[in-house]
């Protein structure tokens, strides 16, 4: 059996999420489709816990700057531990975006969808249908096809590591690179960066980038 809906939300980001709860003020029947995490990108394996694990490195910096200045020994980032600090705050996350949006009088399809032949969307076994469709399934991080991208890991894959290697090598020369690298040199490892630019982070002010 077909379920009609006013609108049907591809993603249960931050974008359809919100989408979602506005259409419902407006007292609009909605379904949201998301086969990963409700809540996206920024929330689950991002921007907050990128935070998370940031906080480390601003704790270790804090500490070796104040050397001598009233502070007297060393910190280092322990990367179990921090991990299993960010875990705490990820792992509810989608669940509770779920249960939000069920409270609003969203109906949530926690499944892959595609479309028919016959214009209707398909979310695992059930058929829906709307007078509407928004795409809002953002954007994951892409493997490089070249040789060797068997060892590659992604921004995602960083951000949800058990343990640290030794040694890790960046690929690209921007902030969200950057940012990474300065995570895994807090907590001890050896980092390369390896960026195409004549300079990194080209977009920002060379004068700050040199500093």
């Amino acid at each position: 059996m077909t379920k009609q809906y006013d609108v049907v939300i591809l993603g249960g980001g931050v974008a359809g999420g919100s989408l979602a709860h506005s259409l419902r003020r407006q007292h609009k029947t909605v379904a949201v489709v998301e086969d990963n995490l409700f809540g996206g990108t920024c929330p689950n394996r991002g921007c907050d816990p990128k935070k998370i694990l940031l906080s480390g490195l601003e704790i270790t910096q804090v500490v070796n700057d104040m050397q001598g200045n009233g502070i007297s020994g060393s910190v280092s980032v322990n990367w179990p531990d921090l991990m299993r600090h960010k875990r705490q705050y990820t792992n509810p996350i989608s669940d509770a975006t779920n249960n939000g949006l069920i409270s609003d009088g969203v109906d949530t399809y926690h499944e892959h969808a595609q479309f028919n032949s016959d214009g209707l969307l398909t979310a695992g076994n059930q058929s829906l249908s709307g007078d509407q469709y928004v795409i809002a399934t953002g954007q994951r991080p892409r493997i490089l096809d070249i040789p060797g991208s068997q060892f590659f890991k992604t921004s995602t894959d960083f951000l949800n590591l058990d343990d640290l290697p030794n040694d890790v090598t960046f690929v690209g020369g921007g902030y969200i690179g950057f940012e990474l690298a300065g995570i895994a040199r807090a907590a001890g490892a050896t980092v390369h960066l390896i960026h195409h630019n004549d300079r990194p982070l080209k977009q920002f002010d060379q004068q700050l980038v040199h500093e």
